[in-house]
């Protein structure tokens, strides 16, 4: 049975490779990278390559043939053997002046073929590509799908030997270090400030898209293809601009709910939005016990904080620290004051989807309020005993 991919952050990841560049070709394993479509795994590598001055160099194994790999042969009259010619693609011969590493990164590789897949073996372990020797300063990483479970087709690594020279990751996005990333890689500001409202919408493992890397898409075809530079501007525009070739393409790059909802934001905004649940907004729950926002947005955003908080469950694998338990909290308050039978959907959710019965208790306590508190117990007691 081959190894499972250990689930990591970015932050996570960039550590794990900088700390494996500073082996060199001395360590004896590659590091492979698993992870849905668009969840930046290869812009990960690359800027952790760009902050250690490594010559990158990207190579799409999906593809390459084998004989691409051991380069063209030709004839050696004088010797009368068969030479190779060294490929373009892979790392040169030395270390170019200037850079202080090499990063060879091999994406798609669980696409390759299987005899491409082969030569991987010599690949990580003698730092060998055909007959052509690797720099010594040549580091390897690997970069892949997940197959059934994102909708890609790959070529499983059925190979135990190849198995153990690797440490697999699975890569998972969250909203919290995107924004961070965001913020100095001149993401349009509507994004940044959507995102920062709805976490959840970031991506969707479930459906794929949304994704990290379809809101870089929509980000560059608003500030380079329509010259929108502020969310005002945006605003402006899709406000005039109804059912506009500029709203087909947002939704084409990131699904249809989330580029509906991200118009709808921007146009007509709803009255409650998932970071207003998250961080506890008293004036929303006060606005939302007196019945003055549609119980669309309450669904919606109430949704959104279910989401968000089962994606953190499976991150923290449920051991919540006090902030954690502060946020679970808030989000049981606004569940606590919709109508009973999403009450009782959105309970129910919390259980099954984020296994987080036995902290609610505890999170409850962190509901300052000891008659609200006592409120909110009496609500899921009585759920339970259903």
């Amino acid at each position: 049975m081959n190894k499972q991919a250990i689930e990591v952050t970015v932050t996570e990841l960039k550590e794990i490779i900088d700390r494996y560049l500073n082996a060199g070709s001395s360590i004896n394993y590659a590091i492979k990278i698993v992870g849905h479509p668009g969840v930046g795994k290869s812009s990960v590598v690359r800027q952790v390559a760009r902050d250690r001055n490594f010559l990158f160099i990207d190579t799409r194994l999906a593809f390459k043939e084998n004989i691409d790999l051991g380069g063209y042969p030709v004839p050696d009259h004088a010797s009368k053997k068969m030479i190779y010619y060294r490929p373009k693609f892979i790392p040169p011969e030395t270390l170019p002046e200037g850079y202080k590493g090499i990063l060879w990164f091999l994406d798609e590789s669980n696409r390759a073929h299987p005899t491409v897949i082969q030569t991987l073996f010599q690949i990580i372990t003698e730092h060998i590509c055909g007959e052509h020797q690797l720099p010594d300063c040549t580091s390897i990483l690997l970069a892949g799908n997940l197959g059934e479970t994102d909708n890609t087709t790959i070529t499983e690594f059925d190979d135990s030997a190849l198995d153990g020279r690797l440490a697999i990751f699975h890569l998972k996005p969250s909203a919290k270090e995107w924004l961070k990333w965001a913020g100095s890689a001149e993401i349009h500001p509507a994004i940044i400030h959507y995102i920062s409202l709805f976490p959840e919408r970031l991506w969707d493992e479930k459906h794929i898209h949304p994704n990290p890397r379809g809101w870089h898409q929509v980000s560059q075809t608003i500030n380079l293809s329509y010259g929108l530079e502020t969310e005002e501007e945006l605003k402006a525009y899709l406000s005039s601009n109804t059912d506009s070739p500029l709203e087909k393409t947002i939704t084409a790059l990131i699904g249809d709910v989330a580029g509906f909802d991200f118009i709808m934001q921007l146009t007509v905004p709803r009255l409650i939005s998932t970071s207003d649940i998250i961080n506890g907004d008293d004036y929303k729950l006060e606005s939302m016990k007196k019945g003055e926002i549609p119980a669309e947005d309450i669904l919606w955003a109430i949704s959104g904080a279910v989401s968000w908080l089962r994606e953190k469950a499976v991150n923290l694998k449920s051991d919540f620290q006090e902030d954690d338990l502060s946020e679970l909290a808030n989000i049981l308050r606004f569940i606590g004051m919709a109508r009973s039978d999403a009450r009782m959907s959105f309970f129910y959710l919390l259980l099954r989807e984020c296994g987080l019965l036995t902290k609610i208790p505890a999170a409850l306590e962190f509901v300052k309020n000891k008659e609200e508190r006592a409120e909110l117990l009496k609500k899921f007691d009585a759920v339970m005993d259903m």
